[in-house]
């Protein structure tokens, strides 16, 4: 039986309802205000305290102020009180340096360079550079170009110059051991080659040095190429492999794994968790599977093995790796420098990577191992752990 509610009784209900929605949105309301009065309040102090600090230097002190160091340091202090050691200041240079990583395009002789003792000196020689054909090694000191002399132009200006234009040629001095000799390099624009591969009596090796924009493209022409060749097992190697950028590492699993297998968990840092993507199982591989991974293991490279080892039974060989598995933005600033903020966690679905690393399956450790350098000078059989890895596989493979 339906009861008839009373008008007044209704509009006294619509009254009250209307009330409790107005005392609850008022009070979320003020705490957001009060929140953010707050937040506006500090931020006003901040920058008040800068004002009186810039006015008392400026009017008493009867040096100087170089005021680009000075915004230099204030970026730099900002982000060195947020506690959190992922999080990264890049000045203009540094920052065109991180971009020119990511692209995978390199403008220049083919060296990366470090300040010491006001030279360039060489961290890095790109493989096929021109300064790996003219004999540049790491710890080179640059000392002249052109017949200036690098101290007098400055750091700065002289690293600019060994990343001239496209065709240009430069006579370097260069200073190791405290012997100096002459090269003559031109620059170029060159694609900076983060794969390789060679095969050990059967068994294919495909190295990943970086993950970068043109990673992708070169895993997959590796990758088929050995494939082709018939291999009866594979050894992906990502030792010292530091990372850069996930999504290359993620779009190579997508091809090389099952059909809609999840490739990783995203978490941010609300504590929401997405999938970053499924498999399309284009080139799943049909033979034993190995990964090498060493302390120098970071990032999407850790990723990498972990969802390799998850989803297909590929045993890890070598070290820990470094147990760093944050998602990062960069974010530029008007001048041309940057900001980078770790902003989500990746994991696979099964193995946590932050903060823990990846434990090998059968632990090699090598001395000598942190650059790729050292590892050059091994082979399948100085190596030990490619050579524990053919064995594995050797061992998986069925007798004729």
């Amino acid at each position: 039986m339906n009861r008839k509610i009373p008008l007044g009784l209704t509009v006294a209900l619509m009254a009250i309802a209307a009330a409790i929605t107005f005392i609850i949105s008022t009070s979320y309301s003020m705490n957001i205000y009060n929140s953010l009065v707050a937040d506006v309040q500090q931020r006003a102090e901040m920058y008040q305290k800068l004002e009186q600090i810039d006015a008392y230097v400026r009017t008493y002190y009867d040096g100087t102020i170089d005021e680009d160091r000075l915004i230099e340091a204030l970026a730099n202090g900002y982000i060195s009180i947020i506690e959190d050691a992922d999080a990264e200041y890049l000045t203009a240079q540094q920052y065109a340096l991180y971009r020119e990583h990511l692209s995978g395009v390199h403008q220049g002789i083919g060296v990366y360079t470090a300040e010491d003792g006001g030279y360039p000196t060489v961290t890095e020689v790109i493989a096929n550079s021109p300064a790996a054909t003219a004999g540049i090694t790491v710890g080179d000191s640059i000392i002249e170009i052109n017949g200036q002399s690098a101290l007098d132009l400055g750091y700065s200006a002289a690293n600019d110059l060994l990343r001239s234009v496209a065709g240009t040629q430069l006579e370097l001095i260069l200073r190791s051991g405290g012997v100096d000799r002459t090269a003559v390099v031109t620059t170029i624009q060159m694609t900076i080659g983060t794969v390789s591969t060679s095969v050990y009596n059967g068994v294919g090796r495909i190295k990943i040095t970086e993950f970068n924009e043109k990673t992708y493209q070169q895993f997959m022409a590796a990758y088929s190429s050995l494939l082709s060749q018939d291999i009866s097992g594979l050894i992906i190697d990502l030792r010292n492999n530091s990372g850069l950028l996930f999504d290359p590492a993620v779009n190579i699993l997508g091809a090389m794994l099952p059909v809609d297998t999840t490739v990783a968990i995203n978490i941010g840092r609300d504590g929401t968790e997405s999938i970053y993507d499924t498999a399309s199982g284009t080139r799943v591989p049909e033979i034993p599977l190995c990964v090498l991974a060493n302390s120098r293991t970071k990032g999407p490279a850790e990723l990498f093995a972990a969802v390799l080892k998850d989803s297909l039974s590929a045993p890890i060989i070598g070290a820990a790796t470094a147990g760093d598995g944050d998602f990062f933005e960069s974010y530029p600033l008007y001048d041309g420098t940057a900001i980078i903020l770790p902003i989500s966690t990746l994991r696979s679905t099964t193995t946590e990577i932050e903060g823990v690393g990846l434990k090998p399956d059968y632990e090699v450790i090598i001395p000598y191992d942190d650059t790729d350098a050292d590892l050059a000078l091994l082979d399948e059989t100085t190596d030990r752990a490619i050579r524990t890895a053919i064995e594995l596989i050797t061992s998986q493979i069925p007798n004729e």
